[in-house]
This record gives C-alpha cells, structure tokens and sequence, in this order.
C-alpha cells in the first residue's frame, strides 16, 4: 500500500462501524476511507480538534492530530424537510401579511383622526381651544410614530424568521 492510501487509520470503532452501517468488510475498511477521503469535503471542525469530512453520503469524523478515523455516519440531508420548511415560510408570511394589515388600517384611522383635528385646528379661533386641539395632535402623532414602528418590527420579524428557516434547508 502506498504512503498516500494508508494517511487515514480507523480506530476499532470506526471499522465496527463501516461493517455495520455500510457493509464494508473488515479488511477493506481502511481502503474504501482513503479512497473516499481523496474526494471528501471538510464540512465543520469541532471544538476536540475532530474533522467532519463528508464524501459519498458518509460523514468521516477524524481526529485532527492523529489522522485516525474515530467513527463514520450517514451524511445528514435535510432534503425531505424543503417541503415543510417552504410550508411554513408561507404560513409565516400569510400571517405577518394580516398582522401587517390590520396594524396599516389602524394607522389609516390614526391619520384620518390626525386630519381631522388638524382641521379642526384650523377652524379654532379660541388660543385655549387651538391649545387643546394642538395637545391632542401631538398625541395622535405619537400614536401614529408607534404604529409605524410597530410595522417595521413586524416586517423585521418576519425576515428574521424567514432567514432561520433558510438557514435550516441549506
């Protein structure tokens, strides 16, 4: 065997492993790794130094130090979860959607509230009266300010949650 067939070594564990969930004979456990792993890609380093590699649907878990191969996996696919995921981002924006809505007619109310004292502002020769009217319009401008912030939240809501269920189907 060459230096380069023989980089990775498989503990018992790893080789027990190979037999069980791929079928792979105990004498050509370490062949098949060495030669899976000349196409492998790294997918994450864990915090004990261990590599995940990832080749022809197996994961391979190394230890970083030793080249040994401490034990293999299926690779995790997350495939059949699309159909559910993609459900649920409609479910998620149907509803933002009438959140959305319904606080959007509140604020057309707002306004429509705030034009009318403005006119009744306008109207009002009285100084206590237009002191009075002008009190209320600045409560209703704070309403509105609320409810426009209200919105924004809402929407950022909604991209937050519809981002983490993409990062769950990548």
């Amino acid at each position: 065997m060459s230096k380069v067939m023989s980089k990775y070594i498989p503990t018992t564990h790893a080789i027990e492993r190979a037999r069980i969930r791929f079928g792979i004979t105990s004498e050509a456990v370490t062949e098949w790794i060495n030669a899976m792993m000349q196409d492998a890609k790294l997918i994450t380093t864990n915090v004990n130094k261990s590599l995940v590699y990832e080749a022809e649907d197996v994961r391979i878990i190394i230890d970083g130090r030793t080249n040994a191969v401490i034990t293999l996996h299926h690779a995790l696919r997350t495939d059949f979860l699309r159909p559910a995921l993609e459900r649920e981002i409609r479910k998620l924006k149907r509803e933002s959607t009438r959140r959305i809505r319904m606080t959007e007619r509140n604020l057309a109310e707002a306004y429509a509230e705030l034009a009318e004292r403005m006119m009744n502002f306008a109207n009002a020769r009285n100084p206590q009266t237009r002191k009075l009217i002008e009190g209320r319009i600045e409560s209703i401008q704070a309403d509105i300010s609320d409810l426009e912030r209200h919105i924004e939240r809402l929407k950022d809501e909604v991209k937050a949650k519809i981002r983490a269920i993409e990062l769950i189907t990548e």
